[in-house]
């Protein structure tokens, strides 16, 4: 970091001498969030509360023609953290830093940046947690005419160790086609690999199909992840996503609509045999999907292998020109059965209930405010607890662009 803020300094002095007229431009973000939960479906533990903080600032230096250099920087805290009201946790750092180049229909990113690609189901930032992904790489971009091309290498982990042992990169190309007005479609290929490849080599290939028909809009999307991956030994990966999402807008001045959708990733039908088959989605966007309360971040660690299946429906409207409102529900099952301790198999997660509003004070403030619910079913009845659980939030996010 001490070498990267030496090279910053660096850029900064000799920026003008390099680029003659320079622009700038700052931005900065603050979000403050109380939470109180009760997500360990036990009653007798009562409610935790904790205050989640985060603030960047940033800025965009361009020459105003074909260069831009990108620089943010983030501290990400929950509020007391530190030991005493004296302490430093030295939390702070660097969020985004990338040069842009531009020339003609190319685009070229070098260095930490944040990536979305369609509907941030495989790869996104994540923004509802304190700290969004970022990767390190390089990504490269080609606008056509109806068409759009990106490409991107990062590198995910470094352990310093010889022989680039324990080192991760990811590359993947990611497309977008629009065969009509209303319609796009998205095929895209990941390839996430390890060192030695025997560690892990998964490819993942898939699409993304949108559009609409007046007032209903679809999103679809399909992958398959096929390689290999090291655990406690050596298997072949065959894994499955598909997803599909449908709203009907009702086109009134409530902007009310009415949404309905279901997802699959595939879960490991044997843990005795030699095949990997839960769908991986380490780098997608939570929050997002499957659910408010966040039970279902990284499929395999929070399945139990065993895959999930969601089926939902929502209803969003702006109940006033400053306020909009959405009520959301869950149906969470296993896409593979768990055989409880009574010798029977169930699929059943259980049951959440989300309620999210949002109230825009001007263009850089909303205050946001919700709660939801998580009646547990077999599974997690057996694993986690026999009660219900709940969830509760309130603040506000400044966002000066």
């Amino acid at each position: 970091m001490r070498y990267f803020t030496l090279l910053l300094v660096a850029f900064l002095f000799f920026a003008p001498l390099s680029f003659g007229q320079l622009t700038v431009k700052f931005n900065g973000e603050l979000r403050t969030r109380l939470e109180v939960d009760e997500l360990d479906f036990n009653a007798n533990t009562g409610f935790h509360h904790y205050i989640n903080n985060r603030a960047r600032l940033g800025t965009v230096i361009s020459n105003n023609d074909d260069l831009e250099f990108v620089f943010r920087i983030i501290d990400a805290r929950v509020f007391g953290q530190e030991t005493s009201v004296q302490s430093n946790s030295a939390n702070l750092d660097l969020n985004e830093g990338y040069l842009k180049i531009k020339k003609g229909n190319w685009e070229f990113l070098l260095g930490r940046q944040e990536a979305r690609y369609n509907n941030a189901r495989m790869i996104g930032q994540s923004d509802w947690g304190n700290t969004p992904i970022t990767f390190d790489g390089a990504t490269v971009r080609y606008a056509g005419k109806g068409y759009q091309i990106s490409a991107f290498a990062f590198r995910v982990a470094d352990k310093q160790l010889v022989g680039d042992s324990l080192d991760q990169n990811l590359f993947g190309v990611f497309s977008e086609f629009r065969l009509a007005d209303n319609l796009k479609l998205n095929p895209f290929v990941m390839f996430d690999r390890r060192v030695p490849v025997e560690n892990l080599a998964r490819l993942t290939l898939g699409v993304n199909l949108t559009g609409s028909f007046g007032p209903l809009s679809h999103d679809i999307d399909f992958a398959y992840q096929t390689g290999n991956i090291k655990t406690n030994k050596e298997m072949d990966i065959s894994a499955f996503l598909a997803a599909i999402n449908l709203e009907f807008s009702f086109q009134v001045q409530s902007k009310a609509a009415l949404g309905a959708g279901f997802a699959y990733y595939s879960g490991d039908k044997d843990a005795a045999d030699n095949k990997y088959e839960v769908f991986d989605n380490s780098y997608a966007t939570k929050h997002a999907y499957l659910g408010d309360m966040d039970y279902f971040k990284v499929v395999p660690a929070s399945t139990y292998n065993l895959g999930i299946t969601d089926i939902y429906g929502y209803y969003k409207m702006a109940l006033a020109e400053w306020l909009a409102g959405k009520l959301s529900g869950h149906l969470f099952g296993s896409a593979q059965p768990y055989k409880l301790s009574t010798g029977t198999e169930s699929n059943a997660f259980g049951t959440e209930i989300d309620l999210a509003f949002m109230a825009k004070y001007n263009e850089y403030l909303n205050f946001n405010f919700g709660a939801a619910t998580f009646l547990p079913g077999d599974i997690f009845k057996e694993k986690k607890g026999q009660d219900t659980a709940f969830w509760f939030y309130a603040g506000f996010h400044l966002n000066l662009k």
